[in-house]
């Protein structure tokens, strides 16, 4: 293992950065070779210890440069223009990186005889799902959104390029993912990330509840994430373009959030009402068996637990604002 390197995309951001540093620290002699362009990776959440490109993955010259030079053995790809709401603003910018990006790494992975390719697909290919807790097989994929859809596009393409080229891959979809390295102050930021942002940052921004806060959503801490990028690195068999869950299987309210957030801080959430989302879904729960099946996924943090850290994170930071 020690001659290979791994190529992890958008290694600046909120999944690529942790699971850059909990990839450090299981494989030391693992080199890893990065690329962020920063449109939403920040610079200190870059690791000294990487090799690192800064620029687009929708950049042929600089990825061709990078596969030539480095010829990873395993291409994790979290890079991406998040956000269905930011989507929904910007549908072409969007589709672009999502799926032209995702399209020309899949290329070179192709060429450059990847292992395997570990695509970052997304819950919102569901849409609202017909059957919950969400199997893959019981609900076929129905984006309401241009984010969903060009993360569903990226699943299609690799199971091509498995079929066609026999290059490995295989996609995971995230369910509503948390935790420390997540800041929330963008007017595009998740629920938890905005609302702790608010709390201990009230001037950076106003916090609010957009619906009744009964819809509720299958939140999964980033660690859970990292440790199914890695078991999907490991496993023996081949994918093939398979799709699995990664979420922690169970749904919580936006107003059990709220109420957790406010025993956790010893603070009170004062939240404008907002009118509901567009091409929000109102639920999401997942079913994780396929992928404790296939490679021996299971969720080492719950939401308690996930939140407490997150809470960390985020008291640590209004420190060292402080001084």
């Amino acid at each position: 293992m020690k001659k290979s390197s791994v190529l992890v995309t958008g290694c600046a951001g909120f999944i690529g950065s942790n699971f850059v540093a909990a990839f450090e620290k299981r494989f030391p002699d693992f080199p890893i070779i990065g690329i962020d362009d920063f449109s939403t990776g920040r610079r200190e959440a870059l690791s000294p210890h990487i090799t690192f490109y800064e620029g687009s993955i929708c950049d042929e010259r600089l990825v061709g440069k990078i596969f030539r030079k480095h010829k990873p053995k395993y291409v994790f790809h979290f890079a991406a223009l998040p956000r269905v709401s930011y989507s929904v603003e910007f549908p072409a910018k969007t589709t672009l990186v999502n799926v032209y990006g995702t399209v020309l790494l899949l290329e070179h992975s192709r060429d450059y005889n990847v292992k395997r390719f570990i695509y970052s697909s997304s819950s919102s290919v569901y849409g609202g799902a017909k059957r919950m807790p969400t199997k893959e097989k019981e609900n076929p994929p129905n984006p309401v959104s241009p984010y969903a859809l060009e993360k569903y596009a990226g699943e299609p393409f690799c199971r091509i390029f498995s079929g066609l080229y026999g290059l490995d891959t295989v996609s995971l979809r995230y369910f509503n993912v948390f935790g420390p390295g997540q800041y929330g102050d963008s007017s595009y930021s998740t629920v938890i990330s905005a609302w702790l942002e608010g709390t201990y940052f009230p001037k950076k921004r106003k916090i609010f509840l957009e619906g009744d806060g009964r819809q509720s959503r299958d939140f999964c801490f980033v660690g859970n994430v990292v440790d199914a990028n890695i078991q999907a690195m490991r496993f023996h068999g081949k994918f093939s373009g398979e799709v699995f869950n990664i979420a922690e299987g169970q749904r919580t309210s936006l107003l059990a959030v709220k109420k957790a957030i406010e025993q956790m801080t010893n603070r009170k959430l004062y939240l404008e009402k907002h009118p509901p989302r567009k091409g929000d879904v109102r639920h999401t729960h997942a079913d994780i068996s396929k992928a404790r099946e296939w490679f021996g996924y299971n969720p080492k943090f719950d939401f308690k637990t996930g939140l407490g850290k997150t809470v960390e994170w985020y008291m640590l930071r209004a420190v060292e604002n402080a001084h």
